[in-house]
């Protein structure tokens, strides 16, 4: 295997002298360098189908500059949505931030509403638990990921079909319990509404509908995790961890 100084020289002179596939290759391998110089922040392949649609990462870049994080989140997302389009039932998210995610469920769904669930005031206060135990981790705070209402309302103004649902969770959840729901997204970070949210939405699953929770596979989100561990374990279902951080329940048939 080459060595990190050669790859770093013949990177270089890709990048100078090189053809195209050549210096495309030099700027992956270039930056598969500088992140393992500053720790451990592994990049995946490049030539990914998915990074050849253009509508996407526009919209990505316009309703989230700057953050290339969750491109491959919101992506995933948006696949489980297309696929569930030949289901019945509504669409839910629990926790929406700037409404970048609930975009593009919006965008990809055929049918149904989009039920939106946030207190716009930012997550609510941490428990026990919900702090990683590092010091190399930023802990949560009360109010961190605050966005106001109005700029969610903007955000998705070219869609009819959402409906907003403004509380703490689980307060407003009761107003839809009438509905079935075949994808539910859930974002809250904490242990308290990421388990008042699939204890409500898991029964109310189409057969086919799947639960996708964005950050169970966050050490940064402990509590989400142990929440939804805690609730697979009592209920004897399973829960797909995903390399994107994702974790999928998929509700089986009774």
């Amino acid at each position: 295997m080459l060595g990190k100084f050669t790859r770093f020289g013949r990177g270089i002179r890709w990048l100078v002298t090189g053809k195209p596939a050549q210096r495309r290759r030099a700027r992956q391998e270039l930056a598969r360098i500088a992140a393992g110089l500053f720790g451990d922040f592994p990049l995946s392949d490049d030539y990914k189908y998915w990074r050849q649609d253009r509508e996407f990462l526009a919209d990505y870049q316009r309703l989230s500059p700057g953050n290339a994080f969750s491109q491959d989140r919101k992506w995933t997302l948006r696949e489980y949505v297309r696929l569930s389009n030949r289901l019945t039932g509504d669409l839910a998210e629990c926790g929406c931030y700037q409404g970048a995610t609930a975009y593009f469920m919006a965008q990809a769904s055929t049918s149904g509403t989009l039920c939106l669930f946030d207190s716009f005031e930012g997550i609510s206060r941490p428990g026990a638990g919900d702090n990683a135990d590092d010091d190399q981790i930023m802990p949560w705070a009360e109010g961190d990921l605050s966005a106001s209402e109005s700029v969610v309302r903007h955000t998705l103004e070219s869609f009819t079909n959402v409906e907003y649902f403004k509380g703490w969770i689980p307060t407003r959840f009761a107003e839809v319990s009438h509905r079935r729901f075949r994808v539910v997204h859930i974002d809250v970070d904490l242990y308290q509404p990421t388990r008042d949210s699939i204890e409500f939405f898991y029964p109310r699953l189409v057969t086919g509908g799947t639960i996708v929770m964005d950050d169970y596979g966050l050490m940064t989100c402990p509590g989400a995790r142990r929440a939804a561990d805690e609730f697979a374990r009592a209920h004897g279902i399973d829960i797909l961890e995903l390399p994107t951080g994702q974790g999928i329940i998929t509700r089986q048939a009774d």
